[in-house]
């Protein structure tokens, strides 16, 4: 009876070989680094990355059992939540090229296939809306968040027979600023203006509108949230920006802020703490970023004032 070993010494993935300390060919020395494993006196590389044979996929709800998904994730910033297929204008050789014939024929299935993704009017002003709330986040610098629940409470206002008689323009611009104010972003009206196909009032109309017909959680502005926008606007130090945070949190716990234009509040938190560090901030800059008049911004600081004194 043989003692020895009859098979031959090699490598063999499908067995555990390749966890021992020494190497499978020469029992030389193995050393690992950055979840590498490879023998130092050969240079074999026994293990480059771990197989893991467990499931590619995890679910934490108890009714989803099912692993079966394809394509992208459902978005509410497209018409049909990304479902729909596009014809592109490529080609799958690069170096070969559709006849005439074909391009003409390809043509025509595109068109037709662009008629048929709207299954009526208000799906195609819904893909229009849809595409103006991309623009106007990719050009405010918005995250795709804000576009994705704009996208939503406009599909809220269509259920709600909002937008007849109304612009879609309008209401999309609307939506987006109730995003932002939902999301706690700050954003204004006439920010939002700017980069929209109507005027300010418009946009003031569409969010008045949809803040009564939904009931939007919707917040209040705080001054500490726009603090930082004036500073940047006017130009002031990080210093002065960070004395102006605290003036208009301690404004807001003294109840100074209760019933008065959150804007008017912060410009004159800016406004104080540039005179404190003798830094040049004028009243008409700051009304005119913060959008009221230089009077309110002198009562502002008159209370500012009286409440330091009290402290």
């Amino acid at each position: 009876m043989s003692l020895g070993d009859p098979y031959e010494r090699t490598f063999d993935e499908s067995t555990d070989k390749h966890l021992r300390a020494t190497c499978p060919e020469c029992d030389g020395r193995i050393i690992a680094d950055a979840g590498e494993r490879s023998c130092a006196d050969c240079g074999l590389v026994i293990t480059d990355q771990r197989i893991d044979y467990g499931p590619e996929w995890r679910s934490f709800a108890d009714e989803d059992t099912s692993p079966e998904r394809t394509g992208a994730p459902l978005t509410e910033a497209r018409h049909d939540r990304g479902l729909s297929t596009e014809i592109g204008f490529g080609s799958d050789d690069p170096n070969k090229g559709l006849s005439r014939r074909k391009r003409a024929q390809v043509g025509r299935l595109r068109r037709e296939h662009n008629r048929a993704r709207f299954d009526s009017t208000a799906d195609q002003n819904l893909a229009h809306a849809c595409g103006e709330l991309t623009r106007m986040t990719g050009a405010l610098d918005l995250p795709k968040s804000v576009a994705e629940r704009a996208a939503a409470i406009y599909r809220e206002a269509m259920g709600a027979d909002l937008i007849r008689g109304r612009s879609v323009e309008t209401i999309a611009a609307g939506c987006l600023y109730a995003a932002c104010r939902c999301d706690g972003i700050t954003r204004t009206l006439a920010e939002i203006a700017e980069v929209a196909r109507c005027r300010e009032s418009k946009v003031r109309l569409g969010y008045r509108v949809l803040n009564e017909e939904l009931g939007l959680d919707a917040a209040p502005r705080q001054p500490p949230e726009l603090v930082a926008r004036l500073a940047s606007a006017v130009g002031a130090s990080s210093a002065v920006e960070h004395l102006a945070q605290r003036l208009a949190r301690d404004a807001v716990d003294a109840g100074i802020a209760n019933g008065r234009n959150p804007n008017g509040v912060a410009a004159g938190c800016v406004y104080v703490a540039g005179i404190d560090l003798a830094e040049r901030v004028t009243q008409a800059d700051l009304g005119e970023a913060s959008g009221v008049t230089p009077v309110t911004i002198r009562n502002r600081v008159r209370e500012l004032n009286g409440m330091a004194e009290s402290i």
